[in-house]
């Protein structure tokens, strides 16, 4: 699919809460992905207090990744609370989030998006 063709933005984001050991793969994996759908693309990541290097691994990941926001929640508010703060902060026009811990293949996101153009 040609993202030069596609005009839709998006916003991929990822609650995260102790996740350091899957976010970073979670962020490149989505880069590719928004990248092949469209070139107007954010990649977001909740941080709902982790305790953990998840938010030091996605500071450094910032530094390769412009497309990559980090939100912050300084204690642990929950998982609607990082899905409140998620939707709130996507600035594009179609919104995707699934769990920071892996759970789901963000790669799934190619077989989807073309079912979108479609209506």
């Amino acid at each position: 699919m040609s993202s030069r063709r596609n005009p839709c933005s998006l916003t991929i984001f990822f609650p995260c809460y102790n996740d350091a050991g899957t976010i970073g793969t979670l962020v490149v994996a989505a880069t590719l992905v928004a990248g092949e759908f469209t070139d107007d693309y954010e990649i977001l990541v909740v941080d709902d207090g982790s305790t953990d290097r998840s938010v030091e691994l996605l500071q450094q990941l910032q530094k390769d990744y412009a497309r990559l926001r980090l939100v912050c929640h300084p204690t642990n508010q929950g998982y609607g609370a990082a899905l409140r703060t998620g939707f709130a902060q996507a600035t594009k026009d179609l919104i995707f989030y699934t769990d920071g811990d892996g759970q789901y293949d963000v790669l799934e996101l190619r077989a989807l998006l073309p079912l979108l153009q479609e209506g």
